[in-house]
């Protein structure tokens, strides 16, 4: 037989794909003979009858065949079908040679993306409850940092570019994020699907270089609220008018202490020389409260609240020393809860003393009864307008001091399973109880500049308990009491009282 020969290969400085199957078929479409490409991207069937053939391309991954027949040339075009992967049929003579059967191959478009998300915990893994982030501007860049594309994440936090070139290295960089945010810690977890790939200052991820077809989705971006902080300053209000004048100075060593919603102790400082405090670090969207104490000898609050701009007023209750309560927003800073404070011409005046047991219900505080820790005591003016609350200490005792001379009234709150014991009994104002037994009310009292009045008692008696209940003919004898069974008249019940 006659050798016959029928080869492929590259052209045009477009580079040839090593390893594509290559099939031969007869008119028939059965199989004649494979190959695979060699490293030009050549191939050939030789030693063929003449006859009518057929070549089938198998596409490698990544990869799609191009358009065919184009541009009038068939030594340069592409023959095979873009769906079947086939060319056409060629009827070959003795000793013809057809070197036209050729397959271009276009790489599939690569793509990348993923999610911006609110790292609740600070931990850079996104956790299943975290939610994603609307609106973040995600830019694409290429191997020299040039802007290939911009987009913004969707409501749910996703982003994705698509239709990116095979083979070119692509950077995202996230930027635009919600104000008082900032990114998170990057590749934490070892989970490349579930970590933070931007980089926490300059918003990048790392480059990557995509296969043909290949969806990239990891490349996210976490996000956590920036702390917050609080703070400003105590000074002398030498005119008294609750306002910080500019020629009026700040106050050292005062404390000043931070508390959250629930009035827990978070952190303590002392102003600095100029008067000036901060607490730093704060978690947003957490209730805080400043509290003030240990003033200069002789020194009392301003009155708070004066002058409508609360930059320069005095925060402080001038009897609690607390400031209101506030809320700040991520990388908030509140420097507006000062404290002014003066030497009262009138010296203040000051209540309280003591809740406690009364065990043997004589409404008299003998010896050996204890005193009852965190109890609410609320003091009130004359007209019975709330002025300050506090709680009774270990020892069960409390007080409210620098307060002005005025009537005032004080209210103590009852503790679950307690009664207060009577009131004004025993003729010694020092150890009597003077809580109202239903309203929890004091009487009301008159201070003078400078008086403290320590007579304001509550007695508490513990509720006393009950047990009881049936004795029945268990006629069935099954230990349960049914509807049809009936008491039992006349049993002796005697209450045991244990002691362990």
């Amino acid at each position: 037989m006659d050798r016959y020969q029928w080869r492929w290969h590259p052209r045009c400085g477009e580079p040839g794909v090593s390893g594509v199957t290559v099939t031969l078929y007869d008119a028939n479409g059965d199989v004649l003979a494979t190959t695979t490409t060699d490293a030009s991207g050549a191939y050939s069937f030789t030693n063929l009858p003449p006859d009518t053939y057929q070549v089938g391309f198998t596409l490698p991954a990544g990869y799609d065949f191009t358009g065919t027949n184009l541009g009038g040339d068939d030594t340069l075009d592409s023959d095979a079908d873009p769906i079947t992967g086939l060319t056409q049929q060629v009827t070959l003579v003795a000793g013809e040679n057809n070197p036209t059967l050729d397959a271009g191959l276009t790489p599939i478009p690569a793509s990348l993306g993923n999610y911006v998300w609110y790292d609740t915990n600070n931990d850079g893994i996104q956790d299943a409850t975290e939610t994603g982030v609307d609106g973040v501007t995600v830019t694409l860049y290429d191997g020299n940092g040039d802007v290939v594309a911009t987009t913004t994440t969707d409501a749910t936090g996703a982003y994705e570019f698509t239709g990116l070139t095979p083979g070119v290295p692509y950077q995202v960089g996230f930027s635009n994020l919600p104000s008082g945010y900032e990114l998170t810690s990057a590749n934490a977890g070892g989970d490349d699907t579930l970590d933070s790939d931007a980089d926490a200052v300059t918003g990048l991820t790392q480059v990557v270089t995509l296969a043909p077809g290949e969806n990239n989705p990891t490349l996210d971006a976490g996000i956590v609220a920036i702390p917050a902080s609080l703070g400003n300053y105590v000074w002398y209000d030498v005119d008294e008018d609750g306002i910080q004048d500019a020629t009026e100075t700040g106050v050292d060593g005062v404390t000043v202490t931070l508390y959250d919603g629930n009035g827990a102790v978070v952190a303590t400082t002392t102003t600095d020389a100029t008067g000036a405090y901060e607490f730093t670090g704060l978690t947003p969207g957490v209730p805080y409260q400043v509290g003030f104490s240990d003033l200069p000898a002789t020194y009392v609050f301003t009155t708070a609240d004066q002058g409508g701009d609360d930059a320069l007023d005095s925060d402080a209750n001038a009897i609690t020393g607390l400031t209101q309560v506030v809320t700040l927003a991520p990388g908030e800073n509140n420097p507006t809860l000062d404290a002014g404070i003066y030497v009262p011409t009138v010296q203040p005046a000051s209540l309280g003393n003591f809740v406690w047991i009364d065990t043997n219900g004589d409404g008299i505080q003998d010896a050996g009864e204890p005193g009852v820790s965190g109890v609410t005591v609320t003091l009130y003016d004359a007209n019975g307008n709330v002025l300050a609350t506090t709680t009774t200490d270990a020892s069960g005792a409390y007080s409210f001091t620098n307060l002005p001379p005025d009537t005032y009234q004080v209210g103590f709150t009852l503790p679950a399973g307690y009664d207060f014991t009577g009131t004004n009994l025993g003729g010694d104002d020092t150890l009597d109880s003077d809580a109202d037994p239903i309203t929890g009310l004091t009487q009301q009292v008159t201070l003078v500049a400078g008086e403290n009045n320590p007579t304001l008692d509550a007695g508490l008696t513990p509720i006393p308990a009950s047990l009881g209940n049936y004795v029945w003919y268990d006629t069935n004898n099954d230990g349960i009491q049914d509807a049809t069974e009936t008491g039992v008249d006349g049993v002796t019940v005697t209450p045991i009282r244990w002691q362990w």
